[in-house]
């Protein structure tokens, strides 16, 4: 009870972060997503089903703070990655690391596939810009952002 209290609290925190100061991290209009690395730390360490509730949750939460036009589609992306990162929690360490790295990509690219391609669907741009101008840098920049955050946490290091 007092793990899924504090990861709770600590969601939030990470939450208002993404919310209030995640334009503080753009580079050239790409920002991180601090809540997926979040609810992958989450699905890797601790439980499957508590990273799908926490992703649920925050991703609604987000969605309703940011006043999007499809609401629940972060919610929905950020819970099918918990329960991605939750099929590997307790392999993760007998798996080399660049495999992790691949996962971790997987990972991403499964969030930001769901949240921006139907986002952007009926928008101008073609499929190509999409792709090479929105999804590939920010799932770039956030596995760096996660990769660096990964080694300092020494996740999936045995």
């Amino acid at each position: 009870m007092i793990d899924i209290l504090k990861y709770s609290l600590l969601g939030l925190l990470v939450l208002i972060f993404q919310w209030m100061l995640g334009d503080v991290f753009s580079i050239f209009g790409v920002t991180p997503s601090f809540l997926v690395i979040f609810i992958i730390l989450v699905g890797l360490t601790r439980s499957q089903v508590m990273a799908i509730w926490l992703g649920f949750i925050l991703g609604f939460i987000i969605d309703a703070l940011t006043s999007t036009s499809l609401l629940g589609i972060t919610a929905l992306a950020l819970s099918v990655v918990g329960y991605l990162a939750g099929i590997f929690q307790d392999r993760i360490v007998r798996i080399p690391i660049p495999v992790q790295y691949l996962l971790h990509t997987g990972f991403l690219l499964v969030f930001f596939i769901l949240t921006v391609m139907i986002s952007l669907q009926n928008s101008q741009w073609s499929a190509g810009d999409i792709v090479f101008l929105v999804l590939m840098p920010k799932t770039l920049y956030t596995l760096g952002v996660l990769s660096a955050i990964f080694v300092l946490l020494r996740v999936g290091a045995e």
